[in-house]
């Protein structure tokens, strides 16, 4: 294990970093999802992760996360912070740039891994929240990351870049590319369009609003075949990013997707685009959210919900 995490923490030092992950908001969905499934049939998962939880040797963002909260809705707070904490210690000592995706060639070469290490990074935590010898602190921290890169291997651009004459090296997962807010008129990365498209409000009543509404539009019945396979198989999160990578190299990509090479050349998307991202996007973070409720319940040998 120790020669796994210095080769990841080898590649997060030299490799180039896209933009972040779903926003910390579409994170916090995702998280709010898999903890309503869990509160319903295994309300056990959810309480003994609160109790590695409490060993965190970084509790000042959950802190500030349960503000004066008490039971439920605390315990709520917390789940979804945990979610959000690997964004939010960003530049600091805990961040691990490269963990949160896995970027595969779209156009010249396609299909060959230029970037990230996501998928050795989950299979790192996991290793870790599962040995009930490991320090409750490893345990608490290997949590947050599992419940933030599994959600972040549902993102198509957290999967894919386009190499073309405009980034002949890549354009790091759409993080090189520009696109207008058609209402705010604010420019922002293609990467952002996609992070953002869930959810914009970082409150925890927001997201648990918003996961409901995707709990009844995307049931986990929708998903049955693609939650056949079992979340915990060693193969899991590689099939995972080859759903994101084929959504984004048929949507994020498309022939209408945004060109612009900076922030003063963007042009709001096509209205078509923008559809198709929302709805890919409410998709991904649906099916994630169950999935890890899924993998959650592995860690912890909970019974699996299918």
């Amino acid at each position: 294990m120790r020669s796994l995490l210095a080769s990841l923490m080898i590649v997060a030092v030299v490799a180039p970093m896209p933009a972040n992950a779903w926003s910390r908001p579409g994170h916090m969905v995702a998280a709010a999802i898999a903890y309503d499934e869990l509160m319903r049939d295994d309300p056990a998962v959810v309480a003994e992760m609160l109790r590695l939880l409490a060993a965190h040797p970084d509790p000042g963002p959950f802190q500030v996360a349960i503000d004066r909260t008490e039971g439920a809705e605390r315990d709520g707070r917390l789940f979804l912070e945990m979610a959000r904490w690997p964004d939010d210690v960003r530049g600091g000592p805990d961040d691990h740039p490269t963990w949160h995706y896995r970027l595969y060639v779209v156009g010249k070469d396609d299909g060959i891994i230029t970037k990230g290490s996501g998928v050795e990074a989950l299979a790192l935590n996991l290793s870790v929240a599962r040995d009930p010898r490991a320090p409750a602190a490893d345990r608490a921290v290997a949590l947050c990351w599992i419940l933030h890169v599994v959600a972040d291997l549902h993102q198509p651009l957290h999967s894919a870049e386009r190499v073309a004459p405009d980034w002949p090296q890549g354009d790091e997962g759409g993080s090189k590319v520009f696109v207008r807010y058609s209402v705010s008129g604010k420019p922002v990365s293609l990467h952002w369009f996609w992070d953002d498209s869930v959810s914009r409000d970082g409150s925890a009543a927001a997201a648990f609003a918003r996961a409901r509404d995707l709990e009844v539009r995307f049931p986990r019945a929708r998903f049955a075949e693609a939650l056949l396979h079992p979340v915990a198989a060693p193969d899991a999160s590689e099939r995972w990013l080859a759903e994101s990578y084929a959504l984004a190299v048929s949507v994020a990509y498309r022939a209408d997707a945004p060109h612009a090479t900076s922030a003063a050349t963007a042009r709001p998307a096509a209205p078509g685009y923008t559809e198709a991202v929302a709805q890919v996007s409410e998709q991904r973070v649906a099916l994630a959210g169950y999935r890890l409720a899924d993998l959650l319940r592995t860690v912890f040998a909970a019974r699996p919900a299918n």
